[in-house]
């Protein structure tokens, strides 16, 4: 069947799913930037789309605009129906697609026989995949998962996935076991990606790729039809462009747009303490950096940016602030 996933131009570039990070302000951020041809969402849990009362909390992992098109929701959960009412709900929702997450290690998930779990349920796993195709009616599905649970098993695994027939298998390269710490392996993905062409179902890697030119050189290689990008956009918000040395200024401008546009929509759904990570990424004085992770709030964060322009040659308040 024919969906926007097989009318993308090869390799096709994917903003990966992260939690607390892809809402709908920083994937603006990075269009802002770079434009990676498909986004996701933040994931969210079967049984909370399905509840009004549930829902409330978490509506803002929802939100979207017309500009993100094609967007991918990401849900996770362990019960075949919830995934057919969801994919149903999903769909009237106006999303592009639906993602099933079958590779999240976090425990408070796993606990409920989600994410990375079902990989210990392949039967499981399959009866998800095909109820949610059903509800889906004509939307593609895509699985993102990793290699194995305890160790890399790939054959037996993605095998498994392949059988119920997704759309798309998107491939994170480490076993569970292995989180992100070890180099991702990429000629795992390889094997995955001729499994799933022989199925007829796209595939695409995940892990370790930090710039455009890698990811088409790996998509070579490996033979993958596209690749997902998630941490290698921290600090680095053009990672979907051709290559380009960003000098220190134009780092730190980007920082400041990102603490801005967290000052609005992010001050009411998330505090002040996830910023942190974006300090880390864009910030190489160890000085600033301090001072950043010192700040009790956004606007002091904006602040301490702005009194290190000035202190700059050829920079000021007035310049900076008139780039956000």
């Amino acid at each position: 069947m024919s969906h926007f996933w097989r009318q993308l131009k090869k390799p096709f570039f994917v903003l990966a799913p992260m939690a607390d990070v892809t809402d709908i302000v920083f994937r603006h951020f990075v269009l802002r930037h770079s434009r990676p041809d498909v986004v996701y969402t933040e994931f969210m849990a079967c049984k909370a789309l399905l509840s009004p009362k549930g829902r409330a909390p978490f509506i803002h992992h929802l939100k979207y605009t017309e500009q993100e098109r094609p967007i991918v929701a990401q849900v996770f959960g362990s019960e075949p129906d919830d995934f057919f009412a969801g994919a149903q709900r999903i769909r009237a929702l106006g999303f592009d697609g639906l993602d099933i997450n079958m590779g999240c290690p976090d425990r408070r998930v796993e606990k409920q026989g989600a994410g990375a779990y079902l990989m210990r349920d392949p039967q499981r796993a399959q009866a998800i995949i095909q109820a949610a195709k059903a509800g889906l009616a004509g939307l593609p599905l895509t699985v993102k998962t990793r290699l194995g649970y305890h160790t890399i098993e790939t054959a037996s695994w993605i095998g498994a996935v392949l059988a119920a027939k997704p759309d798309v298998l998107v491939v994170h390269g480490r076993t569970r076991q292995e989180m992100s710490e070890a180099p991702a392996h990429w000629d795992e993905i390889a094997l995955a990606a001729s499994m799933a062409h022989d199925a007829g179902v796209l595939c695409v890697g995940n892990g370790d790729v930090q710039s455009r030119e890698q990811g088409e050189e790996y998509a070579q290689r490996f033979g993958v039809d596209g690749v997902m990008i998630g941490r290698g956009v921290f600090g680095n918000p053009w990672v979907f462009a051709p290559r380009t040395e960003r000098s220190e200024p134009e780092k730190l401008i980007a920082l400041a747009q990102l603490i801005t546009q967290f000052s609005g929509f992010w001050q009411a759904t998330k505090n002040d303490g996830r910023l942190k990570k974006h300090f880390k990424a864009y910030v190489g004085s160890q000085f600033l950096r301090g001072r950043l992770m010192a700040s009790r709030h956004s606007m002091e964060a904006i602040e301490v940016l702005s009194q290190y322009f000035y202190s700059k040659d050829g920079f000021s308040p007035i310049g900076f602030t008139n780039r956000l």
